[in-house]
């Protein structure tokens, strides 16, 4: 059983994290971590590979923007770091790709450190840069240049962390048909769904000896409450079950245009010509991407060794240049393949990847 520990955040729940992984960077002595900055008053989330620990006053794991999955850059910061202590914060999307990554290529991770924080969703880019846009029209001209515009952002994102969240209906469709918000597997998981979060956030620790190297107990304010934790996973559940039934009324509303088999999705896929954006992107495809043969035909097997590994981070459909509902799609068949291999992608690096 995984213990749960309390965070005190006193106010300042953005604070307490930056202090948080500051003290764990410290604490497990990494040489640099992989961030993403938070870009400012502009709509941009970049990952960064920093080796300065006050570098992390840079960050926001609140930001509701995500271009990105920085889980794609870590086989290269691994190889090229090879006896560098390295950390690297991704979200709980992030976390499965990076897991699944490792199947395909394995990789070796026995110096990398992993935090993830629960994700309450994030924004399209254009829709993120329109409320950004009228958050500044609508503050008094002497505290434009002052004022970070993206806290306010990420400030309206966690004021309703406790009610797992606001406006989901104009997140990225990822984020809308998303069953798996929360952080689970990283090797330290900051948890705020379902909590007062400017109270008290939650922290858990599957390895006791990351625990012991990072004196957690020092660094939280004692053992959770049982009534938080069962809160946190009360509105976990009814996340994933909201964001089921979007999942369900998005599939009927496609209807025959969901693909009904992986040979279908295929087609539609050479049926792109020689766009290949969705892969180009995708953190999978990064270290095992599906071959393709002069006459432009997909070999199969490749194809579905990538869409039973999909992490669901929806990078694919923020690259279509069709618009194209490729994250619909993707979901609808990896709950088929799930179905048929009894496997979910990102679960635990010991489930090994089915044989294709």
């Amino acid at each position: 059983m995984i213990d749960e520990w309390s965070l005190d955040t006193h106010g300042d729940p953005l604070g307490k994290v930056h202090n948080f992984i500051k003290q764990i960077w410290l604490g497990y002595s990494l040489d640099g971590m992989l961030i993403t900055t938070n870009g400012g008053n502009e709509a941009h989330a970049t990952p960064h590979y920093v080796t300065d620990v006050t570098s992390i006053d840079n960050i926001n794991p609140f930001k509701p923007l995500m271009e990105i999955n920085a889980a794609r850059l870590i086989p290269e910061l691994l190889e090229n770091n090879p006896d560098a202590r390295i950390g690297a914060l991704l979200r709980p999307c992030e976390m499965r790709a990076l897991t699944e990554m490792t199947k395909h290529a394995s990789f070796k991770m026995d110096h990398l450190l992993t935090i993830s924080v629960d994700c309450l969703g994030t924004l399209p880019a254009d829709e993120y840069q329109w409320r950004l846009e009228r958050v500044e029209k609508n503050l008094p001209a002497d505290e434009i240049s002052s004022t970070d515009t993206f806290d306010e952002l990420a400030h309206e994102a966690i004021k309703f962390a406790r009610q797992g969240g606001i406006i989901p209906y104009r997140y990225r469709s990822a984020c809308q048909v998303c069953t798996s918000p929360a952080a689970k597997q990283a090797d330290i998981n900051i948890h705020i769904l379902g909590l007062p979060v400017r109270q008290q956030m939650l922290v858990s620790v599957g390895d006791p000896k990351v625990a012991e190297t990072i004196h957690l107990e020092k660094l939280t304010d004692g053992k959770a409450d049982k009534a938080l934790i069962i809160q946190h996973e009360r509105i976990l559940s009814k996340m994933c079950e909201r964001h089921q039934r979007t999942m369900d009324r998005v599939n009927e509303g496609l209807g025959s245009l969901l693909p009904v088999d992986v040979d279908a999705v295929i087609r539609q896929l050479e049926s792109c010509g020689d766009c290949q954006n969705c892969m180009d992107v995708c953190p999978i495809c990064s270290v095992d991407r599906p071959d393709r043969s002069a006459d432009g035909h997909y070999d199969r097997s490749g194809v579905m060794r990538w869409l039973v590994s999909c992490a669901g981070c929806g990078m694919c459909e923020q690259s279509c240049p069709n618009h194209l509902p490729i994250s619909a799609i993707f979901a609808h068949i990896r709950q088929q393949l799930a179905q048929q291999w009894e496997y979910v992608p990102g679960r635990s690096i010991n489930d090994p990847l089915p044989v294709i």
